[in-house]
Order: C-alpha cells, then sequence, then structure tokens
C-alpha cells in the first residue's frame, strides 16, 4: 500500500510539474530575402535558446523581398517579419495595416557600386553610364535625393531593369556598369568581382546625404492587438541576439553555418561585419539595439512620401511603434 501511494504521489507532481509548465507560443517569421549575413542576429536567438527561454516555438521562413514580407505580415501569413521601413510606408497606403518594431539597420546601406575602368571616378562620372536595378526597389526611388547630394544629374542615368537575382551577375560581366544594392550584399559583389577579375568602386548614399529607416523587426496592428506580448518577446529576444552576435561575430557565423553549411563562412561573416556597422550607431549605443528615434522615422516618412508613390494618408504614428521591443543593450 505504501508503494501504491508512492507511486501516485511521482504521478501526482509529475501531472502538475506538466501542468504548470508554461506552453510555448507558436510564431512565424518571415525573412526579408534568402538568409545571409543580414540574419546573423536572428539564428544567434536561435541557436542560444532566447526564442525558447521566451516560450517561444519560432518558425524562421526565407523572404522573397521586403514588399512580399509586408504583404505576409499585413495579411497575417506571418507573424512577425523584417522588412524595409519604406515598404512599410507603401505598404500602409495600400492597406496593409504593418508598422517597425525595432530597427535593425540604424544607418542607410544603400549604395552605388560600378566597375573601375570606365570612367567612373566620382558620382557625377555616372551621367551617361549605365545603372542596373529592380523596378521599384527603394535604392533607386533615393537616386534622386543621392545625385542632390552628390551634384549629380540622375536624369542622365540610363537605368537598366535587371531582377535581383542578375544584377551582380551582369555588373561583373559589363553589362551594366553600375548597380544600385546594399553595402551588407558589398562582400558578395567584390568575391563575383575577383573571380571575373574586375575591380570594382562604390559610392554610399549616406555620404551624400541619404539617411533614413532601412530594414528592421515589423508586426501588423491585427497581431499587436491579439497578441502584443507575444510580438514583444519575439522582438527582443531577437534583438538580443543581434546584439550578443555583434560582440561575437566569429561564434555567431558558426551558428549560421550550422543552419546552412552550404553557405560559404568567410562571405556570410565579412556581410554581418559591414551589418554590424550599420546597426551599431551612437543612438543604438545609447538608447538600445533596435531602438528607433522618432525625429528620424518622421524624417524617413517625409522622404519616402516625396519619392515614392504612397497611397492615401499616412502619418508618423501609422508606420512604428517604440511599445514592443524592450531595452536591448549593445554587449
Amino acid at each position: 500500500m505504501t508503494n501504491l501511494r508512492m507511486i501516485m504521489a511521482a504521478a501526482l507532481m509529475l501531472l502538475l510539474a506538466s501542468g504548470g509548465a508554461q506552453a510555448q507560443d507558436k510564431v512565424v517569421f518571415a525573412l526579408n530575402w534568402v538568409p545571409y549575413g543580414i540574419h546573423f542576429g536572428v539564428f544567434a536567438a536561435k541557436e542560444l535558446g532566447y526564442y525558447r527561454d521566451a516560450h517561444l516555438d519560432v518558425d524562421i521562413q526565407r523572404g522573397y523581398g521586403s514588399g512580399d514580407t509586408v504583404k505576409r505580415v499585413g495579411t497575417g501569413a506571418a507573424d512577425i517579419g523584417m522588412a524595409d521601413e519604406a515598404s512599410v510606408i507603401v505598404g500602409w497606403g495600400k492597406g496593409l495595416k504593418v508598422r517597425q518594431i525595432a530597427t535593425i539597420l540604424d544607418r542607410s546601406a544603400d549604395a552605388i557600386f560600378y566597375v573601375k575602368g570606365l570612367g567612373i571616378n566620382q558620382p557625377k562620372d555616372l551621367e551617361g553610364h549605365t545603372l542596373g536595378a529592380a523596378a521599384g526597389e527603394t535604392s533607386l526611388n533615393l537616386l534622386p535625393v543621392f545625385g542632390a547630394g552628390a551634384g549629380v544629374d540622375t536624369s542622365k542615368i540610363k537605368i537598366i531593369n535587371l531582377t535581383p537575382p542578375a544584377k551582380f551577375p551582369s555588373l561583373v560581366s559589363k553589362k551594366v556598369d553600375s548597380i544600385v544594392a546594399f553595402t551588407t550584399e558589398e562582400p558578395a559583389i567584390r568575391s563575383a568581382a575577383q573571380k571575373a577579375g574586375v575591380e570594382i568602386g562604390r559610392f554610399l548614399f549616406s555620404q551624400y546625404g541619404v539617411d533614413y529607416y532601412s530594414v528592421g523587426l515589423i508586426a501588423s496592428d491585427a497581431m499587436l492587438a491579439k497578441k502584443p506580448d507575444v510580438i514583444k518577446r519575439v522582438a527582443t529576444a531577437t534583438m538580443r541576439g543581434y546584439a550578443w552576435a555583434a560582440k561575437h561575430p566569429d561564434q555567431a557565423a558558426d551558428f549560421f553555418v550550422k543552419n546552412f553549411p552550404a553557405t560559404t563562412r568567410d562571405l556570410m561573416l565579412a556581410q554581418w561585419k559591414v551589418t554590424i556597422g550599420l546597426m551599431l550607431t551612437d543612438y543604438t549605443k545609447a538608447h538600445g539595439v533596435g531602438a528607433i528615434d522618432p525625429a528620424k522615422m518622421a524624417k524617413t516618412l517625409a522622404l519616402i512620401k516625396k519619392y515614392q508613390e504612397v497611397s492615401g494618408p499616412v502619418t508618423v504614428d501609422d508606420i512604428y511603434s517604440t511599445k514592443y521591443l524592450e531595452t536591448v543593450p549593445a554587449e
């Protein structure tokens, strides 16, 4: 009888323990593109157990461009995502009630990469040359802002429409003289150029007056209303991963390659190191990784509305929120 009581007591304890354990919330996390160096923080958060410790079961899915991610998040196909703020603003105008809740790239990543030896040595030399870009991409839409700061008549640049995968090959094969791309992609561009035996130069938009919020974490108003705590836990765990990865880049590279063994570790690490420079600024070091400056967000909205087609009224209060991220110190 005593043994029976002991067995029953043990069974009761197990039942209570299992009943008291907090269930994991399932979350679909849509990236902005195929996983590469800019995403180190996400996979660091996964491998370090930050998501698990926050009682989250996160399904990380590849993206197909920021515009598509905004659509997926806005329609509920994904619970949280990663996208550039310009796509958030354009999407809001189309009825996709999505806002940025944390910023990853605090500094503009836009750049023009050009083939050396074609007479391009300064920005004004771009006039009369070809520039490859995907239709509608933010860097292309902001070309006039770059031109104003760099003293370039951008109407004299011949724009060649390219699909995103065709941009790097077209540049290094000299089918176009230049392309627009993020500096996070620079290591891949230079690797392709080295294999093709060509030299590449670049002009950074940020050096010519273009400063706006780019890639960050996004969530829909519907999800924020329905599960605010879940989104806050995802955002905070993710930005903790980014802060850790910035301090431990080599280990973060190991985590990434563990998830994507077919990738080139050195190339991914180089991309991540570029990302760190765009993420850790004076502002984020002072206010926390992922923090959003309301004044800069207002400037971002004004810039995008001026140079991209935005349907309907969109206010700064529509496109971001600082309520869903705990302070994450730069480690």
